[in-house]
């Protein structure tokens, strides 16, 4: 029960957090006064608040970790549901104020933490970005499902390596097997004997040693002496190390503890595994009961529901009810909501008045007409433009879906006395009250439905009524000789119900157009596409071409715990300028793919409101982790992988249609079974059109020949779809001019929403690196085994040529024998001299690609150097 309670605590904290950041926003959002035009010329300019929103970035990051793991654990039902809700609004927010982040830092993705981490004594924890557990475990049985279905289609087209299970062995008959055990014996008797011989054939060649240089032997009292000298000192060393590594285990230090067989993590994950099985009993258990409330609310309600919605629209109908003709005006369209407004008016907003408008006369003044074209067509409504000079503003979408979680979490769960709840079961009312509004929409639909087919009756009604009131009074006027006189009256009647039938439905249109005149312009309305082409294939005929082609793959079991990599711990805020110029930290490389390709795939909503990235470029040295990131960020998403490579597609759907049908086929998969990664390995062989280049790559088909059909495809990809293009590269400068940027590299950089580079390992990152690499193949490291000479001489090494020289030290049969002989570095010392590094000029090439140009810095006065080139004369 305490675990129910702590969970509970820290979601309340979270909330709270989470409110006091939105009251820090609205500050911090104020519109300020424009000191720009107080300012004198030679004042310094104001700060764009870079530092503030980089505050609010990191406690937001803060309270996301405190979401994500109440989300996590908690198991009640109700309480994940809500939870869920300010989760999303916390991802979308992280999201919005890391895109304006950008913005104001010259372009620049990374910023330097370490002074705020310092003085609120934080550590480089805090920065973790965890990703989103709840897309692959609330998913768990579709994901499973899926991965079993795709390893099927695998199978049955030859692409699965599966291996083929081994014979058993022969059964041997007992005379075999007296053979085999004498053998082995006799073997083993042989091996003892030898080992005897050749000990005391060395005690021998010592003895002889000894007695050649003159050296008396042992006394049995000098033997005793020299054991006991051997042993205490064999002693004194157990107890120095069991000291030693007594100490680092109790400042949490030994690295080279072996795992306990009670370790209390193991516990951990029994509970972990407990609690999800609570989860998803409580989670049916709620699902079941929802259809039952539902019933029971419609039976013992429903009638009360339709006799106040009834009543009101009676009313509304009797009030526009048209006094001439006594017709009733009838309910708004389908598509306008229908009674929703006549049941649940939206409450009147006041529109400001502008000192204009004062001036002016305010807005009760009557309009002007719009003026019309020579053809007769009113012009388009001009909306004002962006004003180039204005600062830019945050995004602001999610920070009223954070206000909404925090008052949801106040109305049902603060101050909430849920001890009792002992198995953390739903809450009744809770369901019945939500609930309740869904019986009230049915219920709504279906007296709107009644409605209207009573008014059709009604007017049917009235028109046989009025019909014989004309027959009627026709007759009389007959009788009395005035027939033409009514026919004429009765004409000219019909003729103005027509004019005034036309005038209304005229003025209907114009307050709707004013309506949509009045507000912000109109969304982009999506490009027609042409006909699909797999418009007649259904999906199962699709998936499995794509699978048969290698296109949908199954990703490999990677997490970005094997993406291991330190901060930067010695960073430097960057000079004015250079801001897009700094290069990042592996963990600073992994939490910006956690960021870009994971937070905005978390769920539909935050994909459909979040600033879009439809693309992300990892570029980098070969064998730094691209792919590694890119198959743990699969993973970590739940996502369905789809690999457009030049070499994986290379000689497949040969032919012009058949390359766009696959682009199609492609992306139209991706898009229904969502979230979907499309990874292209290599990717600047799409954009390059050099023939001698594309000659020397030795492929059947040009990579470039999906260039067309894919910039098509990335046009379509809109919020809400869930689909990211990932491209990998370690060549990207070959997308460029032999003197620099050329149009190109312009149209390869603007392919890619988001660009990360991946640097090669620094110091702190490679010490971690070589001790988690070497635990990983299974190397027992001892006491006083050295990392830092290890991390020292591979400073020009990758991850992948670490991870290589660790294979060749720590074979099967040297880790058989680290247990009798400790692993030394200087055994893998020898094999680095194999390893080849990699090349500056290379290296800074790569890393600097896609970058602005060094600002060029003036000369410091009394320092020496070249001198800076004089300025031309004007007219030259």
């Amino acid at each position: 029960m305490a675990s129910h309670v702590l969970l509970d605590e820290q979601w309340g904290e979270g909330m709270k957090d989470m409110l006091a950041l939105f009251e820090e926003e609205t500050l911090l959002t104020k519109p300020k006064d424009d000191v720009k035009n107080k300012r004198k010329k030679d004042e310094t300019p104001v700060s764009n608040g870079l530092a503030e929103w980089s505050l609010l970035y990191l406690k937001y990051l803060q309270v996301y970790t405190k979401l994500e793991d109440c989300y996590d654990q908690i198991v009640h039902p109700q309480k994940r549901r809500d939870a869920k809700k300010a989760l999303e609004a916390c991802i979308g927010r992280i999201l919005e104020i890391k895109s304006f982040m950008v913005i104001l830092n010259e372009g620049g993705e990374y910023y330097d933490f370490s002074d705020y981490l310092v003085n609120r004594k934080l550590s480089f924890e805090v920065l973790n970005v965890i990703p989103p557990r709840f897309l692959t475990d609330d998913n768990k049985a579709l994901l499973e499902s899926r991965e079993k279905f795709l390893i099927a289609a695998l199978t049955k087209h030859g692409l699965m390596n599966v291996p083929e299970p081994a014979k058993p062995p022969s059964v041997l008959t007992l005379d075999e097997a007296a053979i085999l055990i004498q053998a082995e014996e006799r073997g083993r008797q042989a091996r003892q004997k030898i080992a005897e011989i050749q000990k005391i054939r060395a005690m021998q060649e010592v003895e002889l040693a000894r007695q050649k240089a003159g050296v008396e032997s042992h006394t049995r009292e000098s033997a005793c002496l020299v054991i006991q000298r051997v042993i205490r000192g064999f002693l004194g060393r157990v107890r120095t190390r069991k000291a030693a590594l007594k100490e680092l285990t109790f400042l949490d230090m030994n690295n080279f503890q072996p795992p306990d067989p009670e370790d209390p993590r193991k516990k951990l994950v029994e509970i972990n595994d407990r609690r999800k099985k609570a989860q998803l009993e409580n989670e049916l258990e709620l699902q079941n009961a929802t259809c039952a409330t539902l019933q029971k609310i419609k039976d013992l309600e429903g009638q009360e529901m339709c006799e106040i919605i009834q009543e009101r629209i009676n009313v509304y109908l009797n009030e526009n009810r048209e006094p001439e003709t006594g017709m009733y005006q009838g309910l708004p369209k389908k598509k306008d909501g229908g009674s929703y407004s006549i049941v649940d008016p939206l409450p009147a907003i006041e529109r400001p008045v502008s000192d204009k408008d004062k001036k002016k006369g305010g807005a009760d003044q009557p309009q002007k007409k719009t003026k019309k074209t020579k053809g007769g067509q009113v012009p388009p409504p001009k909306f004002p433009e962006p004003d180039e000079d204005a600062p830019p503003t945050c995004p602001d979408y999610f920070r009223r879906f954070v206000k909404e979680s925090h008052d949801l979490y106040k109305k049902h769960w603060f101050d909430k006395d849920d001890y009792d709840n002992f198995e953390q079961k739903f809450v009744p009312d809770l369901l019945k009250s939500a609930l309740r509004p869904i019986v009230f929409e049915e219920m709504r639909l279906l007296t709107d439905d009644n409605t209207k087919k009573l008014l059709v009756n009604l007017k049917k009604k009235m028109k046989i009524e009025k019909k014989a009131r004309i027959k009627a009074l026709l007759k009389q006027a007959k009788k009395e000789g005035k027939e033409k006189e009514f026919k004429a009256r009765l004409k000219a009647e019909r003729a103005q119900e027509k004019k005034d039938r036309i005038a209304r439905k005229k003025a209907k249109k114009e307050a709707e157009k004013e309506k949509k005149d009045e507000g912000a312009p109109p969304p982009p309305k999506k490009p027609k596409r042409k006909k699909d082409p797999t418009m007649n294939k259904s999906l199962d005929i699709i998936f499995d071409e794509l699978v048969k082609n290698g296109i949908i793959q199954l990703c490999p079991q990677r997490s970005f715990s094997e993406y291991v990599g330190a901060e930067n711990y010695t960073a430097v805020p960057p000079k004015p300028g250079w801001a897009a110029r700094v290069d990042p930290s592996m963990a600073q490389a992994k939490r910006q793919v956690i960021e870009y390709c994971i937070l905005p795939l978390a769920t539909e909503m935050v994909n459909s409101k979040a600033p879009l990235i439809k693309s992300v470029l990892l570029y980098g040295g070969e064998g730094v982790g691209k792919t590694l990131l890119v198959h743990a960020a699969c993973r970590s998403a739940g996502c369905t992988f789809f690999n457009l490579s030049p070499r994986n597609t290379n000689g497949k759907f040969q032919g012009g249609k058949k390359v766009v049908q696959m682009i199609q086929m492609t992306f139209k998969m991706a898009k229904i079974m969502a979230p979907s990664i499309i990874y292209i390995d290599e990717v600047e062989k799409v954009f390059i059109n050099a023939r001698k280049k594309i000659k020397s790559w030795g492929m059947k088909d040009k990579p470039n020949r999906i260039k067309r059909a894919l910039n098509k495809e990335m046009k379509a990809i809109w919020p809400g779809d869930r689909v990211v293009v990932i491209g990998c590269t370690n060549r990207p400068q070959d997308c460029g001019g032999k003197n620099g940027p050329n149009k190109l590299t312009s149209t390869f950089l603007n392919f890619f929403t988001k660009r990360i580079y991946c640097p090669y390992p620094d110091y702190a990152s490679r010490l971690m690196i070589w001790r988690v690499l070497l635990e990983r193949h299974k190397a027992q490291l001892k006491y006083g085994f050295d990392v830092s000479i290890l991390a020292s001489y591979s400073k020009d090494f990758s991850v992948s040529s670490i991870e290589q020289v660790i294979k060749w030290a720590c074979t099967e049969k040297r880790v058989r024998c680290m247990k009798r002989v400790t692993l030394q570095p200087d055994e893998i010392l020898n094999h680095c001299y194999k390893i080849q590094p990699w090349d500056v000029e290379t290296h800074n090439r790569v890393r600097d690609y896609g970058k602005p140009p060094p600002p060029e810095e003036e000369p410091v006065k009394g320092q020496r150097g070249k001198k800076p080139p004089p300025k031309p004369a004007k007219g030259k």
